[in-house]
């Protein structure tokens, strides 16, 4: 076949790739295989660094555009292809696009073979892997790429005004885990006809991950005081009841969503998509059932949240940088002295500065940092206790326990083999802790009977706020009962308050238990309590929390005079 014969043959292919161009969103190709010749659509060269739509010296001009590591593999394929071995060419490989980036392709072809039977073209089309699946195929709606897509349009064409509202259905994952997959997808799909019907041509629906479906409503509505993504997430919250009222539905399921607005200066499509699915978040974890707006403020305190986190967990892999012990004294009254401390974790971060605890332990206890942290804390408070019994005979050191440590780890286990290791008594602990509704929880009672059985003495902690269950105390047999400072505070002042840490400590000495009052921080609140006469005090009036080397100037074998 002559050069103006494939040339016209070629120039065929062009046409017939401009008209199915427009009417399809993969690329098509023609390999002329005798003459080494190469065409492929005009879209292509958009996203791939094509010089042109036809090419001679077609093979070098695919090994620039093929990842040089799958290359090998189909020059072996094209081989076998001229070589007649092979009638078709079926792979997934990498080209690399315009931007440097790899993009996984799906590439499939045919062998058009001359009149003498010989391999002459090679025409088929190649797919973006990656935008193969717009389509749901659950919901049938366009999925969180065509999303992008659209916002970045709105953006290019000065157009970005609206909102997005992103809808989730609470508690999927027990649907799907109760009625299985197939209800759960139905429950999807009706939920999506459902947002669909209520939204109509004032906004386009998209289904997002899991659950989830966004929906992008254009318009200007900053200037307006009502919201109309809230109002919107109503209307659509009503249909679906309506829909249950009904009948004929077998799973009952509420929804939550977020809201973001945006104007034209707000460029970053993937940030409106961040924030609309940062409230959605905040609505579940407000009660589900509810629609919250997205708010600056609160995004920047979550962010603040996020980077206070990886300092924690950077300072604790530094061999817990940042982190000290104070010691504050506990007095023991019938012997007037001070006979023990309570240990509290202090941190000072690099980034942050000195941060309250009332910050950054409920940080530690959600992330399970708190672990490896409280093992760090008993082992240094064990250690500084040994080494003030040297000075204070029996001196006992205080050490508190968080759930967390006790429902997800072996917390038993680390304090034996600490004070197995460090050669201590096990009476040189006390440990605290705090009293919530966890205590009565299988797993937590079962370890801290555990410690009871170990012979390691236990303090129930703020005794007398929130849950406030005695027979706790008495069956779980505590050592300490330490009464919260907030009914000590008022003490002087309330006779309700004095009545009922009054009352608390002849109960708790009613059932050999020793009692601590938390909070002394006058002599007024010293000389009221010392009446009510309770085994130990802690507090202000004695010292502040302090570290080590200052418990020990001020503190250590001093005596109490009262």
């Amino acid at each position: 076949m002559g050069d103006k014969t494939v040339s016209d043959e070629m120039q065929m292919y062009s046409h017939v790739f401009s008209v199915l161009g427009k009417c399809t969103d993969d690329y098509l190709f023609v390999l002329d295989l005798q003459n080494n010749r190469y065409m492929i659509s005009d879209s292509a060269t958009k996203i791939f660094p094509f010089e042109a739509t036809e090419m001679s010296n077609a093979f070098k001009a695919l090994e620039s555009i093929v990842y040089p590591q799958d290359y090998p593999m189909l020059e072996q394929n094209l081989q076998d292809i001229i070589t007649g071995r092979s009638t078709e060419h079926d792979m997934e490989y990498r080209w690399v696009g315009r931007n440097g980036k790899p993009v996984w392709i799906s590439c499939r072809g045919q062998v058009v073979n001359d009149a003498d039977g010989k391999p002459e073209f090679l025409i088929g089309r190649i797919t973006d892997i990656g935008k193969k699946s717009k389509i749901d195929g659950v919901t049938g709606l366009y999925r969180e790429h065509s999303l992008k897509n659209q916002l970045r349009r709105m953006s290019e064409e000065d157009r970005l005004e609206g909102y997005l509202l992103q809808i989730g259905i609470d508690n999927f994952k027990e649907i799907n885990e109760k009625c299985g997959s197939e209800v759960g997808n139905e429950v999807l799909l009706n939920m999506a006809e459902c947002i669909k019907k209520v939204v109509g041509d004032t906004g386009k629906v998209y289904r997002m991950g899991g659950d989830e479906m966004a929906i992008l409503v254009p318009g200007i509505f900053h200037e307006k005081k009502e919201d109309p993504a809230k109002a919107l997430y109503k209307k659509i919250r009503d249909k679906i009841d309506q829909i249950f009222s009904e009948g004929g539905h077998m799973i009952y399921f509420t929804i939550s969503a977020g809201s973001v607005y945006f104007h034209k200066e707000d460029r970053d499509v993937g940030k409106l998509i961040e924030y609309v699915g940062f409230a959605l978040h905040q609505a579940k974890i407000s009660g589900k059932n509810n629609c919250m707006r997205y708010s600056y403020a609160v995004y920047e305190e979550y962010v603040h949240a996020l980077d206070v986190q990886e300092e924690l967990r950077k300072d604790i892999e530094n061999d817990f940088q940042g982190f000290e012990l104070y010691y504050q004294p506990v007095v023991n009254i019938a012997k007037k002295k001070i006979l023990g401390a309570e240990a509290l974790i202090r941190w000072h971060s690099k980034k942050f500065g000195f941060m309250s605890p009332g910050q950054f332990i409920p940080m530690l206890e959600e992330t399970g940092l708190i672990i490896p942290l409280g093992r760090w804390i008993t082992r240094t408070a064990i250690q500084q206790c040994v080494k003030w019994q040297k000075v204070v005979p029996g001196f006992r050191m205080n050490v508190n326990l968080s759930f967390v440590q006790i429902k997800k780890s072996n917390a038993l286990q680390d304090i034996l083999f600490l004070i197995d290791t460090l050669n201590v008594d096990k009476s040189v602990l006390m440990i605290e802790v705090t009293e919530s509704g966890e205590i009565e929880s299988g797993v937590a009672a079962r370890v801290l009977r555990s410690f009871k059985d170990e012979s390691i003495p236990l303090a129930i902690d703020d005794f007398g706020t929130g849950y406030s269950n005695l027979r706790y105390v008495k069956d779980m047999t505590f050592d300490l009962v330490k009464i919260d400072q907030s009914f000590i505070r008022n003490i002087t002042h309330s006779k309700y308050d004095y009545l009922v840490v009054k009352q608390f400590t002849e109960l708790a000495h009613s059932l050999n238990l020793t009692v601590c009052y938390e909070g002394v921080e006058t002599e007024e609140d010293f000389k009221c309590v010392l009446g009510l006469k309770p085994d130990y005090i802690q507090g202000y009036y004695f010292s502040r929390p302090v570290p080590a080397e200052e418990f020990e100037q001020k503190c250590l074998d001093q005596p109490v005079v009262f």
